[in-house]
């Protein structure tokens, strides 16, 4: 796509001084000595001066980089929200507690590429004290037991409440700390984060748990004791050991079924382009050599990466020119510049596709597939696999089978990583939008299937699909 830029600069400079008295005004911290500043002290906890530096560093990084932080948020909303963390601020306090009070207030913003990240290294030593169990939650959000120490609870149990906070009340709250732009995106990563938004939510120095046992109606109650960390993983290894959980899944694979005519790719991360291009000339010769007309492209756990690896397989299968992207808006600034690898002009840029920029399908001679695509989506098809999702879509490729796509089709992206001076924390920051080819602001959705199924069942959809053919 070729890049239009904007004549337009412009130098935002944002004061932060409200975070209602938790911290010293900039001129009073020049005064103090940088490093005694970014000290931390042996604890490894951070003084409220260093709290605030960190949340003021953040979000004035914040307001640099994104090109739109109130496209969703209310803009005193934002400021009041940010003046009641400063109030919550200790005298001292972790990193983990400083994560808990600051990542709600990126979750504001409503860009699920805009977040902190969970500081795991930071909390889980050893010998940190955890709940010894181990959790699962089902697509219908319940909280199932995968395996507990020395088997006080039965595996698969269901846990009804911790220490009298029900399972809807604790998924509920973590919902504050997962950013996104749909509920059901958010809500599938509260599922895949739930044990780590429990330690930091739930720790107790006692666990009362109330849970039933599959086939049975009737509610238990046992008080467990926190056990090491390193006893729960070791057991979780153990258990694993040998397990295809374990073993290491190839980004991209497919296994064909002939006796069905189908074949199923699983695509698990966008990324490696010169891989995907020998993978899709690997796996579409076979299907040309076994007579395979049915395809099945499986992206349900797919969370994005490079969307030029996407192009390689849309190539394969789409009847006609495509692109991914109808325009975009890009904002750099100075400070924006300072983060990337690939330098950018300060300024704002703005591209829309042209036809010459559309991306022309593979010839029969090149090896265009001619059979039926079946694209399985979720919830968790997030960031480039779901621009796929919609290129797919938009561009007659197949049939969409599964659930709606937790990207959007008016979305922000491109993200710059920065840490944070004190805590070491690390964000994640859009500094472009994306609309999608075709895409209506007015109407902003993610991938809406043909066949709306939940995901657990998309591929057994699709399969008899094909059979029907």
């Amino acid at each position: 796509m070729e890049t239009k830029k904007i004549l337009l600069s412009v130098l935002l400079s944002v004061s932060i001084t409200g975070i209602a008295g938790a911290q010293e005004t900039e001129s009073n911290l020049k005064e103090d000595s940088s490093a005694e500043l970014l000290k931390r002290s042996d604890d490894g906890l951070l003084s409220r001066q260093q709290a605030a530096h960190d949340i003021e560093s953040l979000v004035f990084n914040i307001s640099e980089i994104h090109p739109d932080m109130f496209s969703t948020c209310n803009q005193g909303e934002f400021f009041k929200m940010l003046n009641g963390i400063g109030e919550k601020l200790q005298d001292s306090l972790s990193v983990l507690k400083l994560y808990e009070l600051v990542q709600p207030l990126l979750v504001k913003i409503g860009d699920g590429h805009t977040s902190l990240l969970y500081p795991l290294n930071a909390v889980f030593k050893k010998d940190t004290p955890r709940i010894p169990l181990s959790f699962s939650v089902t697509p219908n959000d319940e909280i199932r037991v995968l395996f507990s120490i020395d088997d006080k609870i039965p595996e698969e149990s269901r846990i009804l409440a911790i220490n009298g906070i029900t399972d809807g009340e604790m998924l509920e709250k973590m919902l504050e700390y997962e950013s996104g732009e749909s509920m059901s995106y958010r809500m599938q990563k509260v599922r895949n984060d739930f044990a780590a938004l429990f330690f930091m939510l739930y720790s107790s120095d006692t666990y009362n748990i109330e849970y039933v046992e599959p086939g049975k109606k009737k509610p238990s109650h046992i008080t467990l004791m926190p056990c090491p960390n390193h006893e729960l993983f070791a057991l979780k290894k153990k258990r694993q050991k040998g397990s295809p959980a374990e073993e290491e899944r190839e980004i991209y694979s497919f296994r064909m079924m002939p006796e069905k005519n189908v074949a199923v790719m699983e695509f698990r991360e966008f990324s490696d382009v010169e891989g995907m291009k020998a993978f899709a000339d690997s796996m579409f010769t076979a299907l040309r050599n076994h007579n395979i007309t049915n395809l099945i492209i499986d992206i349900t756990e797919n969370g994005g990466g490079q969307s030029q690896v996407g192009d390689v397989l849309l190539r394969y299968i789409s009847p006609k020119p495509f692109s991914q992207f109808g325009k975009y808006l890009g904002r750099v600034t100075s400070t924006s510049q300072a983060l990337m690898r690939n330098k950018m002009n300060v300024g704002w840029y703005y591209g829309e596709i042209e036809d010459d920029d559309m991306q022309q399908p593979l010839t029969d001679e090149e090896g265009h597939f001619k059979g039926d695509v079946y694209l399985l989506t979720s919830s968790n098809t997030f960031s480039s696999a779901s621009s796929f999702a919609w290129t797919f879509k938009e561009f007659g490729m197949g049939t969409v089978v599964g659930e709606e796509t937790g990207g959007m089709n008016v979305s922000f992206g491109d993200v710059l990583m920065y840490k944070l001076p004190i805590s070491g924390m690390n964000a994640f920051i859009s500094y472009k939008r994306f609309w999608l080819y075709g895409a209506d602001e007015k109407d902003i959705h993610g991938t809406l299937p043909d066949y709306k199924v939940a995901s657990r069942e998309a591929l057994s959809k699709a399969i008899s699909l094909c059979e029907k053919r």
